[in-house]
């Protein structure tokens, strides 16, 4: 019988859920060739020559087009036919493989609460599959699992594709001045358990939840006049089948989740399709200085952060403590007093039932309790809650870098001065407390509004970001995130090797810049005012992850010219073009409220690489875009940003946002020995070159995770596959800059510095960050953080080896910094230091670690990265985007 009658023989064959699939010879010999690695014999020709042999026997046996096998029929005779032709070693390996993928499906199984395995819960790994189940997957009044992995982002897509559907032509007229009957278009909300999965398009049925959002859209629209029919003709056109076309759409948007290609933010997974409908990370409150505004701000955060959200405030505008309050002849408690209120409020509303809130806290320099602020979290278990920065601007600046440093403190309500300091002792605080503590960070307000194209309509300055410190809003703002996973997006080469496919590239960012649009308009504000704000700007943040294990991909070494250049040009075409697909919604469903009373129509854009670098060195072409914008206004007052991915990269297996990856090999003691996780194309590259064994990992771990210095591993593979501490500070600012150039908002990024770094090396980060052009920035001191250790790789771990500046950042220092001051002080840190011993930097132990700074959920030691806190282990993050 020739192969042709085989396979027409056997057309089917039975899965373990009961399903019929077409059978595909195909499978059999990958599992083969999979058996056959294990052992050393990866032979693609002879994998297929005993799958070819296995479909003989399955025919001998009697499985026909009428008799379908199944896949335990099948793995039963792969084990025999490997018996049979003398590979029993072969077999072993694939009896043990076979062994290995039960136990995964059970495992699976048991932590998603399923009896039979869905699509997506085959595709993603335990781990991933643990994060989602921890956070993510509906759960019932039992706190038991309700919905797989595929459902859950099924209900995602479904949202995002109700956001295209009310702009179909059938539906939507950009010019307005229609009249609907809203009340009618509200009536539904009184009854939304009657239209609980009644309509649909395509396969995807509405939950009430959509139907909400449906109408909720609906009416938004209707009041701007641009609903052509009322809601009862919508659902008609449902019901009609008139817009079954949106279910590609659908489609698309969960293909690009499913293919972990794309994640939106935290709350969007946790909420979309669901009771609280909240779908935004990212919130700012204003705080004046009155009881009932800061009763007021009080009671919106912890309605945010019920919904799910986190808390950005600025706390500068409230009286300084020890100040006189005319209303009540008493003294004013201070800004930190305040923050506490909210800490508490923090503590005890969970974020949608999930986990606590995040904030950022902030005060400005100029303010007169700052010292006061700087200090109060260098001692653990205060304001437990919050992130805290320095807010800087140019006055302050100025006084640092061009004078003796006389600065003077004022008066919130009158702007009057209280006492005069000296900004370099000021710095030095700030330095000394984030060298202790990691806090504060410093936002440098003066670089947020430079080329802020919104403050005119907004009449002022951006001055706070949420907790994270990446995305600046105006008080009621909010903000959608998303990131990429730019490591599935390369392509393999004849030779093996890969290469970026931007034309794919493109492609996402156009689909995923409408996705987040969308979520504007389907989301369920926790207050009004922020569904008013959030509307005028459709401000959205479009971001990465993968970075990191891109470049391994790529054999591309993070802080080398050629990896600079690489995240320059990713960056840059991030933003071109989600601004030119936001005018391109601009054009069909209308420019962003505030759009007219911008910089925008002037020609400016929020984007400081435009004007800063030289046009040559652009890789799109800038001006026909801005042309496009003053014709057709755009869509969203700002489009990129890059978020903490913490647990958002847990879900699409790859490193974290644009960070380095933090190690490369770091273990996890159980109690039958130690067990390590690796990064997978370091493995594989381990693999490959016949270097992978656990006395390998072992010295890796115990080298902080870090290749650098040991004598088994090439070279080339030291200085390509790079970790957070194999690069100087420098050189992380220096990577978050080439981000910066490009992203219209800020960045997430943690400044890595060994535990040897001195006080005045991270004033230096500061000079240096503030000459990149970055809009903030935080360190972290490995060790720092009340002894504990969160850069956690192994108990044993020492490092062995000495990082100093890369040639790029240290040719940028010389040719670019001409300031006195600063090019002294960065010039001092950078200067290599040598020695003649070896370094050897011990971590402090594990027992030293304080439990009130493990992690919440699993009890397990946090690692700090992007800026905050997240587990390794079960993805909890002390942010609210990733």
């Amino acid at each position: 019988m020739d192969n042709s009658q085989i396979e027409n023989t056997i057309i089917d064959i039975r899965k373990r859920s009961g399903a019929v699939t077409a059978f595909n010879k195909d499978k059999i010999s990958n599992a083969i060739f999979r058996a056959l690695a294990a052992t050393s014999k990866a032979d693609r020709g002879l994998a297929d020559q005993l799958a070819e042999n296995v479909v003989n026997k399955l025919v001998e046996q009697g499985f026909t087009s009428t008799r379908t096998p199944t896949v335990e029929d099948i793995q039963d005779i792969v084990e025999s036919t490997l018996i049979d032709s003398g590979n029993s070693d072969i077999a072993k390996a694939y009896i043990v493989y076979r062994h290995e993928r039960r136990k995964l499906r059970d495992q699976k199984k048991n932590v998603l609460n399923l009896k039979i395995l869905d699509p997506v819960s085959k595709k993603f790994d335990l781990n991933c599959l643990r994060v989602l189940a921890s956070r993510y997957l509906f759960r019932n009044g039992k706190s038991e699992i309700i919905e797989s992995p595929t459902q859950m982002f099924e209900r995602v897509a479904i949202l995002v594709g109700i956001g295209d559907i009310l702009f179909d032509s059938q539906i939507f007229d950009k010019s307005g001045n229609i009249t609907q009957d809203i009340d009618e278009a509200k009536s539904y909300l009184e009854k939304l358990d009657a239209f609980d999965y009644k309509f649909k398009v395509g396969d995807y049925f509405f939950n009430k939840w959509h139907f909400r959002s449906l109408i909720n859209h609906y009416v938004a629209l209707a009041n701007q006049g641009q609903m052509k029919i009322s809601f009862k003709s919508v659902l008609t056109l449902l019901a009609a089948k008139k817009l079954e076309n949106y279910a590609d759409k659908i489609t698309e948007y969960f293909d690009l989740m499913v293919a972990q290609d794309f994640l939106p933010n935290s709350p969007t997974m946790m909420n979309a399709g669901g009771r609280l409908g909240q779908l935004s990370a990212c919130f700012v409150l204003g705080m004046d200085d009155g009881m009932s505004q800061i009763m007021k701000s009080t009671s919106d955060a912890a309605l945010i952060f019920k919904s799910g959200g986190g808390v950005g405030i600025n706390y500068s505008d409230l009286r300084e403590e020890g100040a006189i309050v005319a209303s009540t002849s008493g003294v004013a408690s201070g800004p930190v007093s305040f923050m506490n209120i909210i800490n508490t409020v923090t503590e005890v509303v969970k974020q949608g039932g999930k986990r606590r809130g995040a904030n950022m806290g902030i005060i400005e320099a100029w303010h007169p309790d700052v010292e006061k602020f700087i200090t109060n979290k260098t001692e653990p278990g205060v304001l437990e809650n919050f992130n805290i920065s320095v807010g800087i601007w140019e006055d302050f600046w100025h006084s640092l870098v061009n004078t003796d440093g006389n600065y003077v403190l004022r008066s919130p309500r009158d702007r009057k001065p209280v006492k005069e300091i000296n900004s370099h002792q000021l710095i030095d605080l700030i330095a000394l407390s984030a060298w202790k503590s990691a806090e504060p960070g410093l936002i440098f307000f003066d670089q947020i509004n430079k080329y802020n194209v919104f403050a005119k309509a907004r009449q002022g300055p951006l001055r706070a970001t949420n907790p994270c410190g990446e995305q600046s809003l105006y008080p009621y703002e909010s903000c959608n995130l998303g990131s990429i996973n730019l490591v599935n997006l390369v392509k393999r080469q004849a030779d093996g090797s890969y290469e970026f496919d931007w034309q794919r590239y493109e492609e996402t960012i156009r689909k995923t810049t409408r996705f987040l649009d969308n979520i504007i308009d389907v989301n369920t504000y926790p207050v009004e005012e922020i569904t008013v704000a959030s509307k005028e700007s459709r401000r959205i943040g479009l971001g990465v992850m993968g970075v990191a294990d891109l470049l391994y991909k790529l054999r591309i070494a993070y802080n080398s010219k050629e990896g600079y250049e690489l995240q320059s040009k990713l960056s840059e075409a991030l933003t071109y073009y989600s601004m030119e697909e936001s005018v391109a919604l601009a054009n069909t469903r209308g420019e962003f409220p505030l759009c007219s009373k911008t910089e925008y129509p002037e020609g400016k854009i929020p984007i400081s690489g435009y004007y800063e670098k030289p046009k040559e060195s652009h890789s799109y072409e800038w001006d026909p875009l801005i042309e496009k914008i003053q014709k057709h206004g755009i869509r969203n007052v700002l489009t990129t940003t890059v978020a903490p991915t913490g647990t958002l990269a847990m879900i699409a297996d790859c490193s974290n946002g644009m960070e380095p990856a933090f190690a490369l090999v770091f273990e996890k003691r159980v109690t039958v020995g130690r067990f390590f996780y690796t990064n997978k194309i370091v493995e594989e590259v381990l693999k490959e070159h016949d270097l992978y064994s656990d006395e390998i990992l072992a010295k890796i771990a115990d080298n902080y995770g870090s290749l650098k210095g040991l004598a088994e591993i090439p070279q080339w593979m030291q200085d390509t596959f790079v970790t957070a501490m194999d690069i100087h500070w420098a050189d992380h600012l220096m990577a978050q800059s080439v981000w910066q150039d490009w992203i219209g908002n800020a960045i997430s990024k943690t400044i890595n510095m060994p535990y040897d770094v001195t006080v005045d090396d991270v004033k230096s980060s500061y000079l240096l960050a503030h000459e990149l052009g970055l809009k903030g920035m935080t360190v972290y001191r490995d060790g720092s953080r009340h002894k504990q250790v969160l850069h956690m790789t192994s108990e044993n771990a020492t490092k062995t080896f000495e990082v100093t500046p890369s040639e790029y950042v240290s040719r940028y220092v010389a040719d670019n910094i001409t300031n006195p001051y600063i090019k002294s002080q960065v010039n001092a840190s950078l200067a290599i230091k040598i020695h003649d011993e070896e370094i050897q930097i011990e971590t402090p132990k594990i027992e030293e670690v304080s439990e009130d700074r493990l992690c919440p959920t699993c009890k397990n030691n946090l690692v700090f990265v992007e800026g905050c806190s997240m587990c390794i282990e079960c993805g909890y993050s002390g942010c609210t985007s990733g």
